[in-house]
């Protein structure tokens, strides 16, 4: 495992952002100052050049899909609009002009698998990343299209398992489906099954995959926030997610691992851990010594009482926020860094 986890090495970053100006923080149609923790019902007059969730090394955190909610059938690169026609065309314009410019991304007119996530569109630093899913045998495809609708890659990751049958057809298993990514890796991993265990990371650059036995729950990203350094997996059969990141490796017990997600910040010597139950209430959110998982704090939340469909982690100095998105509108709680406690709610 520590082998698989170090094959894709981490990437320099090296733009760099001045905090003071990533200090507004939006939620919902509120924005919260992080340095007064006061909150406005008024955009900033500079807001675009003080939106963290746009601004800061986190940013891309708040682009994950979620496949509960509406996918992104749109995005802008490099000032051009790009958005998903049908399922067999793309569509962008170059400004001012208002009329697409097609782009034809399923030549055998294949369907798309009638799930959630089947269609969406996503932007990394270099491109536009297409993502279908379509029925059985022929999987998922994933491409990356430079500002001219241009393919640099077109990569096919299988999400079915067919088994003979009998006198019958073939016994379907879907498994494998979206589970996040970062501007440089996506993630694909059986977390909606209990039969297979599978997970397929890949490298948005090349297209390139690395396949992993195993089911994740949550991702640990690296410090530049653009690869994924470790990763939470799900043991159905020990009712624990085990942490694993170079040079580190525990568990926690947990009964309802199958339900299971977690979001991570990781520090120099930390490793905080929201743990949640996707579409039910309840969080916990403890801060770990990254090398040996013993518990530094636990942080006090004020639950939200609706479900629970995604969490967002990301920090602004000493201060750790927890986006909470759920049903209705989203909850934002801020807690120093050093200790857990909280310094700010919107509930």
């Amino acid at each position: 495992m520590k082998k698989l986890l170090l094959s894709f090495q981490l990437v320099c970053f090296t733009g760099i952002v001045s905090l003071s100006a990533q200090n507004m923080y939006p939620i919902n149609k509120d924005w919260v100052d992080l340095d007064a923790m006061t909150k406005s019902d008024k955009a900033p007059e500079n807001a675009d050049s003080v939106n963290f969730k746009k601004l800061s090394k986190f940013a891309g955190r708040f682009n994950v899909v979620s496949l509960l909610g509406d996918v992104p059938k749109e995005t802008m690169y490099k000032g051009r609009p790009f958005r998903i026609v049908d399922e067999g065309h793309l569509g962008f314009h170059i400004p001012p002009a208002t009329k697409d410019v097609l782009i034809e991304c399923n030549k055998d007119e294949n369907k798309l698998d009638p799930v959630p996530g089947n269609d969406f569109l996503v932007t990394v630093p270099e491109g536009i990343i297409h993502v279908q899913r379509f029925e059985g045998k022929i999987g998922y495809f994933i491409s990356r299209l430079d500002e001219w609708g241009k393919p640099r890659f077109r990569q096919n990751v299988q999400h079915t398992i067919f088994t003979p049958v009998k006198d019958g057809d073939d016994f379907k298993t879907p498994y494998l489906f979206y589970f996040t990514h970062t501007d440089r890796f996506m993630a694909f991993t059986s977390l909606n099954t209990r039969s297979i265990h599978k997970t397929v990371i890949m490298d948005l650059k090349d297209g390139k995959t690395l396949p992993i036995e195993a089911t994740i729950c949550g991702v640990i990203r690296a410090d530049n926030e653009l690869a994924f350094k470790g990763y939470i997996f799900r043991d159905e059969a020990a009712k624990t997610m085990k942490v694993s990141m170079p040079g580190a490796s525990w568990q926690l017990p947990d009964k309802n691992i199958t339900k299971l997600l977690t979001e991570t910040i990781n520090t120099d010597s930390l490793l905080i851990l929201a743990r949640y139950h996707q579409g039910a209430p309840g969080i916990s959110l403890i801060a770990f010594n990254a090398a040996s998982g013993k518990p530094v704090w636990n942080a006090e939340l004020k639950q939200p009482t609706a479900g629970v469909n995604g969490i967002y982690l990301s920090m602004y100095k000493n201060k750790l926020m927890m986006e909470v998105a759920q049903g209705g509108s989203n909850v934002l709680e801020v807690f120093d860094m050093a200790n857990g406690k909280r310094l700010y709610s919107t509930l």
